[in-house]
């Protein structure tokens, strides 16, 4: 019986350890593939427990399977089956690590204080014991981890540090070299210290992560906004130029024809009048609405669209004048469009498509943005990018409201705007 609930014990430890691999971080493979190998690892872990616990009688050897083995196997797993930043990767199973091993030391010192304790008694406190850890960690530790991934670079390593020095002394104050066995021991009041003190610092230092991040993601932002206003800007100049050229040409085709017309070469003249009509026609400018700052942004982007063979469709009823300042509306109609070419620009099927949808009504400017993706495309909040975030910032700041959605192969955004 005792030896069942050891293992039993030992089970939700490792489940537990699983749970955290899969769903801490983004997964780099599809998650029937990322349970196959996590249930492998937790049937060995299960085998290694049992052969070290009752089989092996060599103290050095049963650190070696029982302790490093997993802890290395668990850490090359995660590492190998999910994706993102290494240092934010790193910075999140070493904090999942420090919280456990507080956690188990404390589980340790109630199994020796209370040796009476019925086993089933012993599996319910375990049990819940790491139920709380694992959605404390999942719930509110790797979502800010997995935000700030996104926007944080080198801040990683101080935040690293820390990690290591508080896992290397919950260690050799409660593991090595003497285990805590239970609230008696003389070493009991400076561990307890040690983790209130560590505990206290944590929320310092998630403070820490989600002040550094908001920084970056603000200044991605601006430099992001910075970069489309110039390319707008520039693509616009030279659409104007192209145009001043076509125009000048046209009067070098006109002196031409006149020449032409004089010696009555009539397949010049009709060569040369086909090739005006031509020009005349490239020059003139694509019209979606009558406001400039829009037209301008869709018609640069719908010949980014149609260079790449992408079907644009747009209804644009929107007057000149509206209460959005020029730099937001380029923010959300570029950032949108932009990821929509990006997108479909990537499928293989022939079925691509953006369509755009611009209206002005009851003091709102209504933006619907739908085009063709991948048919199993999930929308995960946490993993926007910075053009998402971009358009997001921009849509609050004029109380407005914003959704993002994909099903059946269509990826569709809507945003509506304030006015008043």
């Amino acid at each position: 019986m005792i030896v069942f609930f050891d293992i039993f014990q030992f089970l939700i430890i490792f489940i537990a350890h699983a749970l955290v691999g899969i769903y801490s971080s983004a997964l780099k493979y599809k998650k029937k593939i990322i349970f196959l190998v996590w249930g492998v690892w937790v049937l060995m872990q299960l085998l290694i427990f049992c052969h070290v616990e009752f089989v092996l009688d060599l103290p050095l050897l049963k650190l070696l399977l029982g302790f490093i083995v997993a802890f290395v196997g668990q850490y090359l797993i995660y590492f190998l089956t999910t994706t993102g930043r290494v240092l934010q990767r790193l910075f999140t199973i070493l904090t999942y690590s420090l919280f456990f091993c507080i956690m188990m030391s404390f589980y340790s010192m109630i199994q020796g204080t209370f040796p009476q304790m019925p086993l089933l008694f012993r599996v319910v406190i375990l049990g819940m014991m790491v139920m709380l850890l694992v959605s404390y960690f999942l719930r509110s530790v790797c979502p800010l981890c997995r935000n700030a991934g996104k926007n944080i670079k080198n801040a990683w390593y101080p935040l690293i540090f820390a990690n290591l020095v508080f896992l290397s002394a919950v260690i050799a104050s409660s593991v090595f070299p003497v285990r805590l066995t239970d609230f008696h021991a003389s070493e009991f009041v400076p561990f307890l210290l040690l983790s209130i003190s560590i505990f206290s610092v944590y929320p310092v230092v998630f403070s820490c992560i989600r002040n550094a991040s908001e920084v970056a993601m603000k200044k991605n932002i601006e430099l992001q906004n910075e970069l489309l206003l110039t390319q707008i800007e520039k693509e616009n100049l030279q659409r104007k130029a192209d145009r001043r050229g076509i125009h000048d040409r046209r009067h070098h085709d006109l002196v031409l024809l006149r020449f032409a017309n004089n010696n009555d070469l009539d397949a010049i003249k009709e060569y040369l009048n086909s090739l005006l009509e031509k020009q005349a026609q490239s020059s003139e400018e694509e019209i979606f609405c009558n406001n400039i700052i829009v037209n301008t942004v869709l018609s640069v982007y719908v010949q980014k669209a149609r260079e790449k063979g992408i079907e644009v469709r747009i209804m644009a009823d929107v007057g000149s004048t509206l209460a959005v300042s020029p730099r937001d509306l380029v923010v959300i109609i570029a950032n949108l469009f932009e990821n929509a070419v990006n997108a479909v620009g990537k499928l293989k099927s022939t079925d691509r498509y953006i369509d755009i949808i611009l209206q002005e009504s009851s003091h709102r400017l209504l933006i619907k943005m739908e085009n063709s993706c991948k048919n199993h495309l999930i929308v995960d909040e946490e993993l926007y990018g910075i053009g998402i975030h971009s358009v997001i910032f921009s849509t609050e700041i004029y109380d407005g409201m914003y959704d993002f959605s994909a099903k059946d192969g269509k990826f569709i955004a809507k945003i509506s705007l304030n006015l008043i």
